[in-house]
């Protein structure tokens, strides 16, 4: 084993026995620290770093679980809490690009060129 591996080995392990002797409130901690460094753009570059290197039949199956353990009622529950948070005129753009996407499709539907 060359030198730089047993030094990137030993930071390796290090830092694996650090995360171990850290308490959740520690972490959780870290965390929010993080999340508050990053703002919004980071976290959603890290989260499609994260999706890209997932293969297809594990995002399914990630899928497949959500459903099986969150139920009918849960998910309406959730799609009722997302739109309570949502504002007003944030509502309105949504209802507005749905209506959009609809006449977009109709008019798929019939042949007709998009104006």
């Amino acid at each position: 084993m060359t030198d730089t591996d047993e030094a990137r080995r030993r930071r390796t392990e290090a830092a694996r026995k650090a995360l171990l002797a850290r308490s959740p409130e520690a972490r959780s901690e870290a965390a929010r620290k993080a999340a508050a460094t990053r703002g919004k753009e980071g976290m959603r570059q890290g989260t499609l770093k994260g999706l890209a290197k997932r293969r297809r039949e594990e995002l399914s199956e990630a899928a497949r679980k959500g459903i099986a353990t969150k139920g009918l009622e849960g998910r309406k529950a959730a799609a009722r809490k997302a739109l309570a948070a949502k504002s007003p005129e944030a509502r309105k753009e949504g209802s507005r690009k749905a209506a959009e996407t609809r006449r977009r499709n109709r008019e798929a539907g019939k042949g007709e060129a998009p104006s």
